[in-house]
């Protein structure tokens, strides 16, 4: 079980591609991860750091290691890899396939009970439970003024 954790601690987990759209500097993120920063922690399933290491630039890693010392790194126990592990197989049943890594960041939302900022959504919204956040909408919403954080889409 993932200790001290309450409904509430979070205001989302961030899927790799928003970490990596961060770090690039892609228009609006910073604007939006302050946004999110206002409403409470942002967190980072530890597959997603793995995945970030992987691909960092050269000229990214010290932006890398200071954004990490920033988020809350969930780390993989063995509670997280069962579920992450029986998702996977459920969905391959239902004749979806998910990678392990989105598995894991799947379950580590539903574990936090915090929606997920994703680039990705079509690799999420299939999950029962799930709320889902599509970065791409955050990013509009923030250019309009909206900045309504309870906007989503969830898979049934």
């Amino acid at each position: 079980m993932i200790e001290d954790v309450s409904k509430g601690k979070f205001v989302c987990l961030l899927d790799t591609g928003p970490i990596i759209a961060h770090l690039r500097n892609i228009t609006g993120m910073m604007e939006l991860f302050n946004s999110l920063v206002d409403e409470g922690q942002m967190a980072v399933a530890a597959v997603s750091v793995t995945e970030i290491w992987q691909g960092a630039k050269e000229r990214e890693i010290e932006p890398t290691r200071q954004f990490f010392t920033g988020v809350k790194v969930i780390p993989l126990d063995e509670q997280l890899a069962t579920r992450a592990g029986l998702l996977a197989r459920g969905l391959r049943a239902q004749g979806f396939t998910a990678s392990l890594a989105d598995a894991v960041i799947a379950v580590t939302a539903l574990q936090l009970q915090v929606p997920l900022l994703t680039t990705n959504p079509k690799h999420f919204t299939i999950i029962t439970g799930l709320e889902v956040w599509d970065l791409q909408d955050k990013l509009a919403e923030l250019e309009r003024g909206i900045g309504d954080k309870t906007s989503s889409r969830s898979g049934s």
